[in-house]
């Protein structure tokens, strides 16, 4: 269930915001093998959806919020930290304007 839908109403179009998905060999609980990773590059606030829907099937999204007006910026972290608060999960600055929003059960040292 994407953001849209819980709030009852529908997503205009998909979203193009992936910039691409991996799964990287070394992270992850060894005994789950693999964690899956998204990256998003969101060009406007309706692409926080797609983030979500990641997020909420178990992936580590880490998103770039450079192309986006300081306000906006504001606005997703805001709803995408309620987002992975709300999944028992956890975000990490990366650097500036670039976060880690990670599942449940994935710890980052």
């Amino acid at each position: 269930m994407g953001l849209f839908e819980l709030f009852g109403r529908e997503r205009k179009s998909k979203s193009n915001a992936t910039l691409t998905d991996f799964e990287p060999a070394s992270m992850g609980n060894p005994q789950q093998g693999k964690a899956p990773v998204s990256i998003f590059k969101p060009a406007s606030f309706d692409d926080v959806a797609s983030i979500i829907d990641a997020l909420n099937v178990g992936k580590t999204a880490i998103v770039h919020l450079t192309s986006l007006k300081a306000e906006t910026q504001v606005r997703v972290i805001d709803i995408l930290s309620g987002a992975i608060y709300a999944l028992g999960g956890g975000v990490y600055e990366m650097e500036k304007n670039v976060f880690m929003f990670s599942p449940s059960g994935l710890e980052i040292y």
